[in-house]
């Protein structure tokens, strides 16, 4: 039977479809793998995995990883993949496409292999289960000799099953191929591009921790997931007494934060609600939030340098009494001391309870700051201007700016990528630029 061949779109040619600058969106290396040689290298990334424990909610693109869900074989601190992660992690190792985690499919990606067309499979190949294509339960990578590679479930390690013994449980959906048997070697694919469609002046982004994917925010709340990050909600429709004026995520990726101009803070996912300033009278509006380590709290920070302290955040000190040169427009926690940073819009930056790195406040700026981001082990950070400009200080690492080239609209806001070290940019038009960091989207 005929295979469904389905187009594999460019990142270069969805980057400028999308709006972004295809120099920003440099993601991977540019190392070739022999594309007759995909396959096998797919079923390699995915017997190096041979025994690593079963965690349910475990596993990223990255490698094995707790759930957060203590079991048989997967307690606190263990690390792992859990049923569908193996075929993410191993897909993505050779070819770079990130698959999403939630049992659907990415739209226009891979060659579908019929449930009747088993002889057609091929090392390399991910076999779905228990299911459709668009809603499975269970993934594996085909290793050949009709076995498979996968976390089955509770206790059971990576390993190798048969087909058959697959079946006793799960009815088989067929198999997608997300690379090619051409000899011609083909550079490694960009992660998934994943539009967004956000209307209204886009005010901010989170990454996820696993820097698998990313999602954007407008004044009204709405708000887009990019890559691999899940949507866990919105305001889409809701009546605010504020704009929206920042997102913000969970320090384990699986929720958000919302926060507006008059201190009111919106939950989602598990993003817990520790209190607000929304109803209170504030002497300046609310610019930023930033939470800490244990996500048990979270500060805000009003433009006048006003400083709030809620769940286990501690107040250690605030701009809000001192007069400012220009207002502060972030606010970013240093997880190893318990303190933050606030920068204002001239690069001025405020430490409380957090080293001191540098500033730009003594320098005259083409365009005003308006966001910052720590580094990833906290000991130094990174600020945007408008203009996209980037400036790093301590251990931050500079990995490229936009401030040379033609915007469509002001930068607004900028994310880290905790994985490699890299951020992306976003533009109140919804465009993204990445830098050292993966490429997913942009609205």
């Amino acid at each position: 039977m005929a295979l469904a061949v389905l187009l594999v779109l460019s990142l270069s040619g969805l980057a400028v479809a999308l709006g972004a600058h295809p120099a920003g969106a440099v993601t991977r290396g540019n190392a070739l793998v022999p594309a007759a040689t995909q396959g096998d290298a797919i079923v390699a990334a995915a017997a190096s995995q041979a025994g690593v424990p079963y965690c349910d909610g475990g596993g990223t693109i990255n490698g094995p990883s707790n759930g957060g869900v203590v079991e048989a074989g997967c307690g606190p601190g263990v690390k792992g993949f859990d049923c569908m992660s193996v075929s993410q992690y191993a897909v993505y190792q050779v070819t770079g496409i990130a698959l999403p985690s939630d049992g659907s499919q990415l739209a226009g990606v891979g060659t579908f292999i019929a449930p009747s067309d088993t002889a057609d499979l091929l090392p390399g190949d991910v076999t779905y289960w228990g299911g459709t294509l668009n809603h499975f339960a269970h993934s594996g990578i085909y290793a050949g000799n009709s076995e498979v590679w996968d976390a089955v479930g509770i206790g059971i390690p990576v390993q190798l099953h048969t087909m058959a013994y697959l079946e006793g449980t799960y009815s088989y959906d067929g198999a997608i191929r997300y690379w090619t048997t051409s000899t011609t070697p083909t550079p490694t694919p960009a992660p998934p591009l994943t539009p967004g469609g956000l209307t209204g002046p886009v005010v901010g982004m989170a990454a996820s921790p696993d820097g698998t994917g990313y999602w954007l925010t407008n004044a009204a709340g709405d708000v887009s997931s990019h890559g691999m990050a899940v949507s866990y909600g919105s305001l889409s429709g809701t009546s605010l007494r504020a704009p929206i004026t920042h997102i913000v995520s969970s320090p384990d990726g699986k929720g958000y934060w919302l926060v507006a101009a008059d201190g009111g803070i919106f939950t989602f996912g598990d993003a817990g609600f520790f209190g607000s300033m929304g109803g209170k009278a504030l002497n300046a509006p609310v610019v930023d939030m930033a939470p800490t380590a244990d996500g048990k709290g979270y500060w805000l920070v009003a433009s006048d340098g006003g400083v709030f302290a809620f769940g286990d955040a501690v107040f250690q000190g605030s701009m809000g009494a001192t007069h400012l040169n220009k207002p502060v427009v972030g606010i970013a926690a240093d997880g190893a001391t318990g303190g933050y940073w606030l920068v204002a819009s001239d690069g001025g930056i405020f430490s409380f309870g957090a080293l001191f790195h540098g500033s730009t406040g003594n320098v005259v700026l083409n365009e005003p700051v308006n966001g910052m981001t720590p580094s990833a082990d906290d000991g130094g950070y990174l600020f945007v201007a408008s203009d996209g400009g980037i400036f790093s200080f301590g251990d931050a690492k500079y990995q490229g700016s936009e401030a040379a080239a033609p915007l469509h609209a002001p930068i607004v806001g900028m994310a880290l990528d905790s994985a490699t070290g890299g951020y992306w940019l976003v533009g109140s038009d919804g465009g993204v630029f990445s830098f050292g960091a993966p490429f997913y989207g942009a609205d």
